[in-house]
């Protein structure tokens, strides 16, 4: 099955989300390559680089086969993987307690996001400690970051 990789650019503006499509890639080096290129050009530099999303899909297939699952399945599965990364990031609250820090919440949607459009674990890992070095500069030992993002990937796939 032939893959290719859609690069979107998106940011809340005057409480909407403004989005950009930026192009679609047959690789993901190709698509992180433009996303780059576009992180480096006037107006996409001032936003965080987190902005960025790089999305596959499979051609000639269905996105959405089973359809979506409902509000109350997403708060689900949000409300475990906060327990999961407030375990790794010694967060003693309850979920709902910690998306009141506009940062930690920032960080738990990113690597929602993240979670459904990485290949593996690694690259997860990887991104969750950019977000808490860039968010909380804070780091974590390479080892506890990839069993998080195992567990992550677990609930998600």
């Amino acid at each position: 099955m032939r893959k290719v990789y859609l690069l979107i650019h998106a940011y809340e503006f005057c409480d909407t989300i403004e989005t950009k499509f930026l192009g679609i890639y047959s690789t993901r080096k190709k698509a992180r390559a433009a996303q780059k290129r576009y992180y480096a050009l006037k107006g996409f530099c001032q936003y965080p680089e987190s902005c960025f999303s790089i999305s596959p899909f499979d051609l000639d297939q269905d996105k959405w086969p089973g359809g979506f699952v409902s509000s109350d399945e997403i708060y689900d599965e949000f409300r475990e993987l906060t327990m999961i990364v407030n375990e790794m990031a010694g967060v003693d609250k309850t979920p709902e307690q910690a998306w009141e820090d506009e940062d930690y919440y920032y960080i738990l949607c990113e690597i929602s996001r993240w979670s459904y459009s990485v290949e593996d674990a690694s690259e997860l890992a990887e991104y969750m400690q950019q977000l808490f070095r860039e968010y909380r500069k804070t780091e974590f030992d390479p080892s506890v970051c990839m069993e998080t993002a195992e567990k992550i990937l677990q609930n998600v796939k």
